[in-house]
């Protein structure tokens, strides 16, 4: 924590979106950041020869602690992916709390300002003040980040317990799902016999081994997300961020066969309980992932004494240590698996433990009407897999 602590007051990140047709501009603006002490990130400068250009921007977006979009009439009329830069920094900024400065429009000539762009102020950089007034805005921002960390390090002097939130490599597909890099890993899965008010169903405990890295999800997939590969919404609860819901295991897998089609490739599937549940610990052996004291429980999921009988937007609690959100509440979700009594004869590779015995398949994570024993790393769930419930939802993995 203390090495997020030192981060934090690095030098302000600040990256620069831009269309290629305005590269002497920004080059000039680089420059001229860098030499205020910030620290820019520009393409042609951080960019290493055979590197994912797309997942290295979305990362950087994703890092920075202000995106700078630069607007002309080259920005604005182009298609391209300066387009998807300007998305993925808008979804970044509504991750920010509300009165942060994240997002800058700076126009480089007179133009017309995206209407996603509209409601923030911007700023005219071919005007005499233009440039003072952009430096106000990021000495602002570079004072309020430091002194956010410096309470961040009183409350750490404070409580002895901290969640350390490991920084991930990250891939955004083109319909903007979020996925973070989980390594290879062994773990022992299942609730212990000692454990308290565990469930039969939850034992016994086995060891699982990971020999393959996958993305996952994370967050819930979203209704917005449900929308545009498949045209409609079925949700119960409604909200573009609030979490697909009321879909059954059949209708995810023609999910699945859609996104796939889209990205062109054969990637996408629903994790196995045992790779759901590796990714849920994130590396504990505790109840929750945040430990044992389900007091801390509402800090980090929507659950029956604190979600309000519906669904919330996904991300705004807190995340686990692998940087994933929603593993605790908000809504259970599908994993690849058919419903087992026990997990005696379970795989030990993590793999999906499909044989042909049961109609029904397994859910991970609890919904939003359950309570604080149910919310457990370990707990699961079962249900008819042609069946849709208003609290059932769903998180992807994409394979490596």
């Amino acid at each position: 924590m203390m090495d997020e602590i030192q981060q934090r007051t690095s030098p302000l990140r600040i990256f620069l979106c831009h269309s290629s047709g305005d590269k002497t501009e920004v080059r000039n603006l680089y420059q001229r950041l860098s030499s205020e002490g910030f620290d820019p990130w520009l393409d042609e400068e951080k960019l290493l020869p055979g590197q994912d250009f797309e997942l290295e921007i979305a990362k950087a977006v994703q890092m920075s602690d202000v995106v700078i979009v630069c607007l002309s009439h080259k920005a604005i009329t182009k298609a391209g992916f300066v387009q998807k830069e300007i998305r993925y920094a808008l979804g970044e900024a509504e991750k920010q709390p509300e009165g942060t400065i994240f997002l800058i429009p700076l126009k480089f000539e007179e133009c017309t300002v995206p209407e996603s762009l509209k409601r923030l102020q911007w700023v005219n950089l071919f005007e005499e003040e233009g440039y003072e007034l952009l430096m106000s805005s990021l000495r602002f921002c570079a004072e309020t980040i430091t002194s956010s960390s410096d309470s961040e390090l009183n409350l750490i002097q404070r409580h002895e317990e901290v969640i350390y939130v490991e920084e991930k490599e990250t891939f955004i597909n083109t319909i903007d799902m979020e996925f973070v890099l989980i390594q290879p890993g062994e773990f022992d899965m299942g609730s212990p016999a000692n454990e308290t008010g565990r469930y039969d169903d939850e034992g016994p405990v086995h060891h699982v081994t990971i020999s393959e890295a996958f993305y996952l999800g994370k967050y819930e997939v979203t209704q917005e997300q449900w929308h545009k590969v498949m045209g409609d919404n079925p949700s119960h609860f409604k909200g573009d961020d609030l979490p697909v819901e009321n879909v059954s295991w059949d209708d995810v897998q023609e999910f699945i066969k859609k996104l796939n089609k889209i990205e062109n490739t054969h990637k996408y599937r629903l994790p196995s309980k045992a790779e759901w549940e590796y990714a849920a610990r994130a590396g504990t052996t505790t109840r929750y992932s945040f430990g044992d004291d389900d007091s801390k429980l509402g800090e980090y999921a929507w659950y029956s004494e604190n979600l309000g009988d519906t669904t919330h937007p996904v991300g705004k609690k807190g995340a686990n240590p692998w940087g994933l959100y929603d593993m605790h509440g908000n809504v259970w979700e599908w994993v690849q698996d058919e419903w087992h009594d026990t997990y005696d004869g379970a795989p030990a590779d993590g793999s999906a433990w499909e044989d042909g015995v049961s109609a029904s398949r397994v859910n991970r994570g609890v919904g939003w009407f359950n309570s604080t024993r149910i919310c457990q790393s370990d707990s699961r769930g079962g249900s008819d897999q042609g069946e849709r419930y208003q609290n059932i939802g769903f998180r992807l993995l994409k394979e490596v």
